[in-house]
């Protein structure tokens, strides 16, 4: 299911209706592959996607979160957290490593090929909060 925005006009009003529609993710990424608001171009030509639910940041049909919409994982590192934390589709993801790595498995149950990317990225947003040890 995806939601969209249409906008009609009528004398000088603009009436913005939000209505779901039945289209399948294929339809919509060719929609939305060539330009869309989070895709930024790279000094060496290739092209990223700063999209929620896009684990690689990537620009591709098999990781854009607009595409995929029902079958996102999204990981975001948690701001203000003492320990190393992240958020897993929203929801807060804190504990060891080993707990916070279960969650990601279990979120892409579904999606196998994200899997071993999604443990990356949330392996790398674990190691860049954890504070240095003081040498004696």
């Amino acid at each position: 299911r995806t939601s969209a925005l249409f906008f009609f006009t009528q004398k000088h009003k603009i009436i913005m209706v939000k209505a779901h529609v039945e289209c399948s993710s294929e339809l919509v990424w060719q929609c939305v592959k060539k330009n869309n608001a989070y895709v930024r171009a790279s000094v060496n030509r290739t092209r990223m996607s700063a999209e929620k639910g896009n684990v690689t940041a990537k620009h591709g049909f098999s990781s854009s979160g607009i595409a995929n919409m029902n079958n996102t994982v999204d990981i975001q590192e948690l701001a203000g957290a003492k320990t190393p934390s992240s958020t897993l589709n929203g929801a807060n993801n804190k504990g060891i490593f080993r707990n916070q790595a279960k969650a990601v498995d279990a979120a892409c149950a579904n999606r196998s090929d994200l899997r071993k990317k999604a443990l990356a990225r949330v392996s790398a947003v674990h190691k860049a909060g954890r504070v240095a040890r003081a040498k004696k």
